[in-house]
This record gives C-alpha cells, structure tokens and sequence, in this order.
C-alpha cells in the first residue's frame, strides 16, 4: 500500500486505522518518516510497523502496540504512551523527552542512545531492556520494573528517581558486535538484589565539594604531574576533578585537587581515597615510563615559582587542556597498519592476556575488560580512531602499574609488569602509535 494512503488512513482514527489491519494482516506498514504529530490514535495498532524517523510528537497513543516496531530515531517527545505494548521494539535513539509512559511495557525493547529525560516511567515494564547509554536525568522510574536491564553507560544523576524499582539483578555492559549484555550485578547467578539495593547502588544521595591533597616531598615532574592529572579526570568523569591550588610547606609541595562528589559519609572518604591513591600511582607510571625513555627531569628549580604561586591564591584556574595530541596519525593510517599487522597485534594480545593471569583479582580483572574492549575496537574500522585506542593502551600500563604498587614493589609482580609494559608498548607500534602518544 502506497505510504501516502497509509498515513492518510492512520488519520482517520485508531477505529478505522484497526479495521484495516485486522482485514490486511500481511501488508507491510512503512510509516518511516511519517509526521503523526498531534494525532490521537489511542489503542492503534502499530505493531511490527516502520516508524523510523517519524514525528509523533505530542501524540497520543494510549494502549497502542507497537510490539516490535521500528521506531529507531522517532521523535516520541511529549507523547503519551500509557498503558501501550512496545516490548521488542528498536527505539535506538528514540526522542522520548518528557514522555508519558506510564505503566507502559517495554520488555527486551532497545532503547540504546535514546532520551529519556524527564519522561515518566512510573510503573513501566522495563525488563531485559537495553538502556545502554540511554539519557535518564530527571527520569521518574517509581514502582518501574528493570530486572535484566542493561545499564550500560546510561547518564544518570541525583534528579533521577528511583523509588521503590523492582530489579532483582542488572547488566553493565553491553557487546555492540555480539548484541549482548554482560558484567550482571550481583555478580553471583544465584544471588539477587535486597529490596531497595538497586536505587542504594545507583541512585546518587546528595551533593558535596570536597578537597584532596596530595604530597610531594621531592619536587614535581610537571610534564608527569598533568599527564596523570588529565587520566584521573578520564577515569573519573562524574567528580568533575578539578586543581584548587598549590602551596609549600615545610619543604614540600601540596597539590589542592577540589573534587565534585555526591557521595557523603563513609562514601565520600572511601572515593577521596581512592582518587588520591589513583593520581599517586598514575603520577609514578608516567615518571617511571619517562625514566624508561631517558627524560626524567625534577624540575626542582621551579620551587621558587610554586612558592609565588602559593602567595596568592590560584581559583579554579583552568588546568584542563589536554597534554600531548595524535595529530600524526589519523584514522585511516591506523587502519593500514591494523591490516598489516593483523598477525603480530594479536599474538601481543593473547601475550597481554597471558600477563594479566599473574596480576592480583582487582588488577586482572581490569586488564581483561579493558583488553576485550580494545579488541573489539580493533575490528571494527569505525572504532580505530588513535585517541580512542591511544587512551586504551593509556589504561592498560596504568593498571599494570598499579600492580606493582599494591604488591609492595615486589620483584616477581615487578618482572611481569615491566614484560606487560612492553608489550602495550610494542602493540601500540604495530597499530601506528608512537610511545609517546601512549604514556598515560
């Protein structure tokens, strides 16, 4: 049937709309960019049909079904949806912005990229949905039930609410090759979240800014300093990590970092923690790998300057521009060195693989995760970009030094880890990168 005619018949009415396609089951219904804003099409049935792209903004589809529809792109803004069947639908980047979708069914439907901000998702069924990098601030999830959902990557934040969620267990990432869910919480098969663990988990509680200082008594490596500094922001991007100031005292030099964090309580100190053991060990990686090149230089004479600098205070000076770049390799030239180098890039993968056996749980469990990803960058032309795969290998010598710094230093943890660098070091070469795009 012609697409001008099916749009013109879905106008008269969900009545009309429905008789038709009890009658004409087996005609394909293509409403892809169809504009249906404004119609009222309550309990149409719209199952199987192709909406991609379409306007159904502000549109009311109360009870609809759309089981298994296409509705990858639409635009679902302001719509009401209450009540309707959309389980298995493909709404990957689906605008739902302040949708009503109460009560509404969306079991196993794909919701990745899509924007649901400030929708109302109160009693909506959500299991086995795939909600991997969805936007959910100022979502209302009340009474929703999201056991087996994937929340891979989803932007969640305190306005989010997540009142009396039924979810026995959840997923955190998601294969984009292999279409599948992974890294389930809790962990253990047999075991399932405790009333009330998951909003406990995941809902952020308040919002405090605190401060960390970290101590150097022997000077600073500035070049080392902000290299680390910048991963730290990377690895933790929701603290909005910033450098207060800087002062000496009693001969050695504080760094004020201010950090963004809602968490309070025990929370708080055990994340402070955290962060200031990770800028510590990502600083020793970068003065161990420059040691390793021949370039370390303390730059103790620049003490006279810090001290200036800690006669005044510094404010939130703007320490964030990035450290180093890849402009000399671009997309296609580290795709002709993948391709030439297929064999060698993984036979120091399965090498990495090995290593990472030997690590602590903690640190190996890391290293796998993070070699998995960047073996599924690798095959996949779109994702061999040198930033994305340059912070990869970034990640991958900073965990294994880590390694050596929570096994004290010791000699056999030591050798693995100068091996590991190595390698990370070599396959970086093999897949177009200089070292020095790679030091973390």
């Amino acid at each position: 049937m012609a697409y001008k005619e099916l749009v013109a018949l879905l106008n008269q009415g969900s009545k009309t709309w429905n008789a038709w396609r009890k009658k004409n089951p087996d005609i394909k219904v293509d409403l892809s960019s169809a504009n249906l804003s404004s119609a009222d099409l309550i309990a149409a049935d719209l199952s199987g049909a192709n909406l991609l792209g379409a306007n159904l903004s502000d549109a009311n589809f109360y009870s609809a079904n759309f089981r298994s529809a296409i509705l990858m792109g639409a635009d679902l803004s302001f719509i009401g949806l209450r009540f309707a069947d959309i389980t298995s639908a493909n709404l990957i980047s689906a605008n739902f912005r302040y949708a009503d979708l109460i009560d509404t069914d969306l079991t196993c439907a794909n919701l990745s990229a899509a924007d649901l901000i400030g929708a109302n998702l109160s009693g909506a069924n959500l299991s086995g949905a795939n909600l991997n990098g969805s936007q959910v601030l100022h979502t209302n999830f009340t009474q929703a039930t999201l056991t087996g959902a994937c929340i891979a990557d989803w932007q969640i934040s305190s306005s989010t609410i997540l009142e009396n969620i039924k979810c026995d267990y959840v997923f955190r990432t998601y294969d984009d090759e292999k279409q599948q869910y992974s890294g389930r919480l809790p962990v253990d098969v047999e075991s399932t979240f405790a009333p009330g663990e998951f909003a406990q988990r995941f809902q952020i509680i308040a919002s405090a800014l605190e401060t960390i200082d970290i101590t150097f008594t022997e000077g600073i490596d500035w070049k080392a300093f902000f290299q680390s500094f910048q991963e730290l922001r990377q690895r933790y991007p929701q603290q909005d990590i910033g450098i207060q100031g800087i002062e000496e005292k009693e001969g050695a030099l504080i760094v004020r970092l201010k950090v963004e964090a809602e968490e309070t309580g025990v929370e708080l100190e055990q994340l402070k923690g955290h962060i200031e053991t990770t800028e510590k060990q990502l600083y020793s990686v970068q003065l161990s790998l420059r040691e390793a090149e021949g370039q370390l230089k303390v730059y103790r004479e620049m003490m006279g300057v810090v001290q200036t600098l800690a006669l005044r205070p510094m404010g939130d000076q703007n320490f964030y521009a990035p450290v180093g770049n890849v402009a000399g390799t671009n997309q296609g030239q580290m795709t002709a060195y993948i391709n030439q180098n297929n064999e060698a890039i993984s036979q120091l993968i399965a090498a990495l693989r090995t290593s990472a056996q030997t690590f602590p749980p903690e640190q190996k469990d890391d290293v796998l995760m993070e070699l998995d990803d960047l073996e599924g960058d690798l095959n996949k032309p779109e994702k061999q970009e040198p930033k994305r795969i340059g912070k990869r290998l970034q990640r991958l010598i900073a965990a294994g030094a880590a390694t050596t710094t929570l096994a004290g230093g010791a000699a056999t943890f030591a050798g693995n880890v100068n091996d590991f660098t190595a390698n990370v070091l070599d396959l970086g070469e093999k897949i177009g990168l200089t070292r020095d795009m790679i030091q973390p």
